[in-house]
């Protein structure tokens, strides 16, 4: 993590009461030397660009949504996320949800 000391991290929060396997964030105990916490993931955007941060996530990114200005870089560390939804059981997924994980699927190994 050296290399990214000089740069703030944006973390995306649910909340004090969420479990760590519920984190958004690889290392998401690592002490941070600059950490900026937010309740939303727009403005997790708007500050890296802003402040020229950086975030750990899955990775994932919508270029449609978010534009070309963010890319992803594998952590040096490695480590495993497990990435995962919840669903009612009996329902269905929407069509939206249909298309979303599709693009999860295309996008990590499985």
């Amino acid at each position: 993590m050296a290399d990214l000391e000089p740069y703030p991290c944006i973390a995306f929060e649910l909340g004090k009461q969420n479990s760590l396997f519920l984190s958004e964030e690889v290392m998401s105990t690592y002490r941070y030397r600059q950490l900026i916490r937010v309740a939303d993931r727009a403005t997790v955007l708007n500050l890296m660009k802003g402040l020229n941060g950086y975030t750990l996530c899955s990775g994932i990114i919508c270029r449609p949504l978010n534009g070309s200005e963010f890319t992803t870089i594998p952590l040096a560390e490695g480590g495993v996320m497990r990435i995962g939804y919840v669903q009612r059981r009996g329902s269905q997924l929407s069509r939206l949800g249909e298309l979303y994980l599709s693009e999860v699927r295309k996008s990590i190994l499985l």
